[in-house]
């Protein structure tokens, strides 16, 4: 199982910018943060949009982007939105350019163009922007709107993990156990899979105590599976982590038989999204119910 799309929009701008541009635009920065502190939101753009076009900061036309992509305070227009993404963007600031890419990808308010998100990613790529790399690595993957190219999203997801993303070393990982774009290699799958697990990638964490249940390159051990899914099915997005967790639990591998406990869990996953836990959660009322 491989993971989605990285696909939220970068939402952080007041303290990061405070952080990295204090000393060159102190200005700009400071009035924007004091109008933010005072809940005057229609100021903060103001300043953000004078600071954009009159001073051309990069920075603060990516803040507008971001403000007027649903900020609070601000009326949604995802069209001004665009704008000042694009401006920000070919001022070479990256993660303006990944943000439209999002965008176009999920055609948010606008035509999907996957060939437009290409080009914004691989320009934001080339520049170590990790989750660029990666959402390109799932467009070659997936074959959204390309040719499938598994060596390609092979190279994207490296990159993305090489540059400190832990979603794209998780998908580097499943390319490795699965032996997709390169060789086969459990041994490396496990230390990706464990790296991106412990970062909170969910999916890692299920896919490693995939590994482990079904002895793929370790030795198998249920404990330790079910203290993966564990971890994974307490996350928001861990769908199959409850999931394999109530398997276990039916079966009494690596934890106490408990149909109950796996009621519970399969009712949980199946409420995140999963078919195959409704699936489950319906068999076992069944089973149930005729003994």
């Amino acid at each position: 199982m491989i993971w989605d799309f990285k696909g939220e929009i970068m939402k952080k701008y007041l303290i990061l910018f405070t952080i990295l541009f204090s000393v060159l635009q102190a200005g700009y920065i400071k009035e924007s943060v004091e109008a933010h502190k005072k809940g005057d939101h229609k100021k903060v753009a103001s300043i953000y949009e004078n600071a954009c076009i009159k001073d051309n900061k990069a920075s603060a036309c990516y803040n507008l982007g971001v403000l007027y992509m649903g900020s609070k305070g601000i009326k949604k227009d995802t069209k001004k939105a665009i704008k000042y993404y694009e401006m920000a963007c070919n001022k070479n600031f990256v993660s303006a350019c990944y943000n439209l890419g999002v965008i176009y990808m999920n055609a948010k308010d606008v035509k999907k163009d996957i060939k437009k998100s290409i080009t914004l990613y691989e320009k934001a790529c080339k520049q170590n922007h990790a989750a660029s790399c990666n959402n390109l690595g799932r467009i070659y993957d997936s074959a959204n709107g390309v040719k499938e190219d598994t060596k390609k999203a092979f190279s994207f997801y490296k990159k993305s993990c090489n540059s400190y993303d832990e979603l794209g070393c998780s998908n580097l990982a499943f390319m490795y156990e699965s032996a997709r774009g390169t060789s086969q290699n459990y041994n490396v799958a496990i230390q990706l899979y464990t790296k991106a697990c412990k970062a909170g990638v969910s999916i890692a964490c299920e896919n490693l105590g995939n590994m482990y249940e079904n002895k793929k390159g370790v030795k198998q051990d249920f404990k330790k599976a079910a203290s993966l899914y564990e971890k994974a099915c307490k996350s928001k997005d861990g769908l199959k982590g409850c999931n394999n967790l109530a398997v276990l639990h039916i079966k009494g591998l690596g934890v106490k038989q408990d149909f109950i406990k796996a009621k519970d869990l399969f009712k949980k996953s199946c409420d995140k999204g999963l078919k195959l836990a409704c699936d489950n959660y319906k068999l076992l009322e069944n089973y149930k119910a005729e003994k």
